[in-house]
């Protein structure tokens, strides 16, 4: 199977896997993510959610100052828990007396043997592929703990995966991916935008950046060029507004007043745009795999 029908099967997937997906326990105390790429981003979708009780740190900042995770319970997300930088953090982290916990879908990876104690992520994937359901179910089980349990998979996550599916479909032929690509968002719709970035440099090998909003036109602004192609994820009238004043194409995340819905209709939504343009473009593997001088280098410098 090729990664991209992969990825599509991932895609779909997570309609049975993610209202089944077991969630770790919720903790009284303050919580503190580390991750980096996706991961990074759930942890931070998560915090966004949360009534300030969590954080989120890469990990080269845990392994320079571990007490920032001081008084926290510490979680360390990594799908694969090979990530080299997170293996360090966490290790840094238990030398300076912090509980830590692997949150990954390996409990025999090498972050799992440097943390306290794991948390498994149980979801069937499909093969090699640019990351779907993982990264759904890292948003999934951080924003539960960040919430303290309050806040699951939505019920509604049926309604809100044709929504944004129909939405991608309509959108796909205005994208290119010859040029450059900038996602804005704001809020807990910014982590989404992040996510979009590296889909599109995994998938298409397309020049991609995620900035929050409104951070954009302080000075990045100036650094927008004619061949350059906006995309605004928002839920406001005043999001769709600063759209338009830069001919970025608007995505409204409405769903429901509650945000976690928003969130999962972003996350869809770029899952299902970066499949139609691939499709669209008959693309059968991501680029990731195809540039084997790139992912040697990736993956010397990450595992």
């Amino acid at each position: 199977m090729n990664s991209i029908e992969a990825m599509a099967q991932d895609v779909r997937r997570q309609l049975d896997d993610l209202p089944r997906l077991v969630l770790p326990a919720p903790v009284e105390n303050n919580i503190a993510f580390v991750g980096s790429g996706d991961s990074y981003a759930a942890a931070l979708a998560a915090c966004h959610l949360s009534s300030g009780q969590a954080t989120c740190w890469h990990p080269a900042d845990v392994v320079f100052n571990p007490l920032l995770l001081a008084g926290r319970s510490a979680y360390f997300v990594s799908i694969s828990g090979r990530t080299r930088a997170n293996v360090q953090a966490a290790s840094a982290a238990r030398k300076a007396g912090i509980a830590t916990v692997a949150l990954t879908a390996d409990k025999k990876s090498p972050l799992a043997r440097a943390c306290d104690s794991v948390f498994e992520l149980d979801f069937k994937g499909a093969g090699r592929t640019s990351g779907t359901i993982g990264f759904a179910a890292s948003v999934l089980a951080c924003t539960h703990l960040a919430t303290q349990g309050r806040i699951g998979c939505p019920a509604n996550l049926k309604e809100i995966y044709a929504k944004a599916s129909r939405a991608a479909s309509r959108l796909a032929d205005k994208i290119s991916i010859a040029g450059s690509t900038i996602m804005l968002a704001d809020s807990f719709l910014y982590p989404a935008a992040m996510y979009g970035a590296l889909k599109f440099n995994e998938v298409f090998g397309s020049r991609a950046q995620a900035y929050p909003l409104e951070e954009f036109f302080h000075a990045p602004l100036f650094g927008l060029k004619r061949s350059d192609q906006v995309l605004v994820l928002g839920t406001k009238d005043k999001d769709a507004a600063l759209a338009r004043r830069i001919r970025g194409l608007f995505v409204d995340c409405t769903t429901t007043p509650a945000p976690v819905e928003s969130l999962f209709y972003a996350m869809f939504f770029i899952q299902h745009l970066v499949l139609a343009i691939a499709r669209k473009r008959k693309l059968k593997e991501c680029y990731f795999i195809r540039n084997k001088k790139l992912l040697r280098t990736s993956s010397d410098v990450i595992y």
